[in-house]
């Protein structure tokens, strides 16, 4: 069965438009693809290695990118839907600073994963899982991580401001190490962060 990589050769690694479902075996590497427009529909891709490659505007469906190595990657208006993501250490990736959504993540496991100092202004998760992700210094502003599962997430020196975690569970921290002018919250969410600084929450 062709891989990705085969199907991309065929395209000069210059794919837009294309609907695709080829994947990647672990450790493969895929370097300096560039997708526009395209569709991955349950490609598996785990443990692969993705470098320096180009994602405008693709939209990745049932995927499993678990443990892959983004390597440079830049991601462009992306979407991620129902994709199983685990370990990956996303800031290894090269967010597009200037996209108004660099990435757009919908019912995703995202579980053990690194967010660490990434540029995300606007993203978006919605009704995912990030149990102990790492959002430590990254730059959430205007983001919407809603419905999602926060425990035991690192958030220290985050910038938080205008951001939403309306409905979202499980994170605990103190504003004092974060930046959060602005930042929505629920009665059920914003317990965390009253223990956090001390406070006893009486049920």
């Amino acid at each position: 069965m062709p891989s990705l990589a085969d199907r991309l050769a065929e395209v000069d690694g210059w794919a837009v438009d294309l609907d695709l479902t080829e994947g990647l075996e672990p450790g493969a590497v895929l370097a300096n693809a560039e997708l526009e427009g395209c569709r991955l529909d349950g490609s598996v891709l785990e443990k692969a290695v993705l470098r320096g490659c180009r994602f405008t505007e693709v939209t990745f469906t049932g995927c499993n990118l678990s443990m892959v190595d983004l390597a440079g990657s830049r991601f462009t208006d992306c979407r991620f839907v129902e994709c199983k993501a685990l370990a990956v250490a996303w800031s290894r990736a090269d967010a597009a600073p200037l996209s108004q959504r660099p990435w757009d993540m919908e019912r995703c496991r995202l579980d053990l994963g690194s967010f660490r100092d990434t540029e995300l202004p606007g993203a978006r998760f919605l009704d995912c899982s990030m149990r102990e992700v790492d959002l430590g210094g990254a730059d959430l502003q205007r983001a919407e991580l809603l419905r999602c599962d926060l425990t035991g997430a690192t958030l220290v020196g985050t910038d938080l401001r205008e951001a939403s975690l309306v409905g979202s569970l499980g994170y605990a921290f103190d504003p004092a190490d974060n930046r959060v002018r602005g930042l929505r919250v629920d009665a059920p969410g914003a317990g965390g962060i009253l223990r956090a600084i001390g406070l006893v929450v009486d049920p």
